[in-house]
């Protein structure tokens, strides 16, 4: 298809960004310490009175926002007590440290805190959120997942967290198989940014058939939204399946206004599908809005194959008047050699000639026009300098004979 080719495969550059939404990363309320230990899995260590009124004395701190004191109240305890260490306290110690702003010494007592702990799913979650702000993303993903294996309550939030921590550190098939779980409904009705995310994997990894089902449940749910009917028609657009990409374009056109060069993509699909009257509208649209030789030319094949010669012509003359070129002088030569108005095609295949002496084509056909308006001197200098290009060698040989043979028997006469 040539120009259609290659306008086709530029539907590519389409695809929609998608933006990852930043997790949902939430900092345990230190006044709800104690009930948060009912939400693990695992059985937590018992809570000595000590503990307990160091973790009291240090919310109380925190709540006047006295970090630095409530800080020395925690490590206070550690260096009295060592040996009585104990998960809550590391906690609540690298909590205190986040809001002091020092991410790096708060994950060694997050990393504390789960040690002595392992199924403490807020620990791990803060620590996640720690390494996420240090921008240390798969660090934060496999923390983001041991607190929802934690949690008795399998939160898919804290699901999609992980996996979007995975995408952000580059590792989409480890993040795959969580967006999927997501996407499949298996946490409950998917979230649209769920979806959303597990849609970009998948054409990052080029899953195809994959990407392709979960825009359809987004059409699903949000049909009226022409971004998921543009998406879908790219994927069907790279898959070679013409016929659909064009249908969900064109209901793509009638929810929003479309780019030039998606107008001009539909017309290149419904030239590829055989509807070219069709392309010849989308293309005129085109035109109307940037003068583009490219598009006239198109525009012009579209009519041609419409076998709407007229409208050809009228298109090439206004496309000549913007930018001669000798390829569309050779195309209204070639319609005017159909149309057999030989003195316009002659013409026109001159001014071919004139633009691009090496297009030894339209020299061959200034000499079939010369002949038919009896010519023949004319067709005799145009296939003498046609002859100069060996693939018209043979026809112009058979022709100069032929030409040379009528011209004997006039003289005869």
């Amino acid at each position: 298809m040539g120009d259609y080719d290659h306008q086709i495969q530029a539907g590519r550059m389409m695809r929609p960004k998608m933006k990852i939404q930043a997790c949902r990363l939430v900092a345990m309320l230190l006044a709800v310490l104690v009930s948060m230990v009912g939400n693990s899995k695992a059985k937590a260590p018992d809570l000595p009175p000590a503990v307990q009124k160091t973790v009291y004395e240090a919310q109380q701190a925190i709540k006047k926002k006295h970090y630095e004191k409530a800080r020395q109240i925690l490590e206070g305890f550690l260096r009295k007590s060592p040996q009585k260490d104990h998960y809550l306290v590391e906690f609540t110690l690298g909590n205190v440290l986040l809001f002091l702003g020092m991410e790096s010494e708060s994950i060694r007592h997050f990393k504390k805190a789960v040690e002595l702990c392992p199924g403490y799913g807020p620990a791990w979650q803060n620590l996640g959120k720690t390494y996420f702000d240090l921008k240390q993303y798969g660090k934060a993903g496999n923390c983001f997942w041991k607190a929802f294996e934690a949690g008795k309550k399998k939160d898919p939030d804290l699901l999609y967290n992980v996996a979007v921590c995975y995408l952000m550190a580059g590792k989409e098939r480890k993040a795959l198989p969580h967006l999927e779980f997501l996407a499949r409904g298996m946490a409950g009705r998917p979230k649209a940014e769920w979806l959303e995310a597990y849609l970009k994997t998948c054409l990052d990894l080029k899953q195809k058939k994959k990407a392709i089902q979960t825009v359809k449940r987004l059409l699903d749910r949000e049909g009226t939204d022409p971004r998921w009917w543009r998406t879908l028609g790219n994927l069907y657009l790279e898959s070679g399946n013409y016929k659909k990409a064009l249908a969900c374009l064109t209901i793509c056109s009638y929810l929003s206004p479309l780019k030039r060069k998606e107008i001009i993509l539909l017309g290149d699909l419904s030239y590829s599908i055989g509807l070219p009257l069709r392309a010849a509208k989308y293309y005129q649209k085109a035109i109307d809005r940037q003068e583009d030789i490219s598009t006239y030319r198109k525009l012009a094949n579209a009519y041609i194959a419409g076998h709407n010669y007229n409208e050809a012509i009228k298109i090439l003359a206004k496309a000549l008047r913007f930018k001669p070129s000798f390829e569309m002088w050779a195309m209204m030569g070639d319609l005017y050699y159909q149309q057999e108005d030989f003195e316009k095609a002659y013409h026109a295949y001159s001014q071919s000639v004139r633009l691009n002496p090496k297009n030894g084509r339209a020299l061959l056909m200034m000499g079939y026009c010369a002949l038919h308006m009896h010519r023949n001197d004319a067709a005799r200098r145009a296939f003498v300098k046609a002859a100069q290009f060996s693939e018209n060698q043979k026809k112009v040989r058979q022709v100069l004979e032929e030409i040379e043979l009528a011209s004997s028997k006039n003289e005869t006469r």
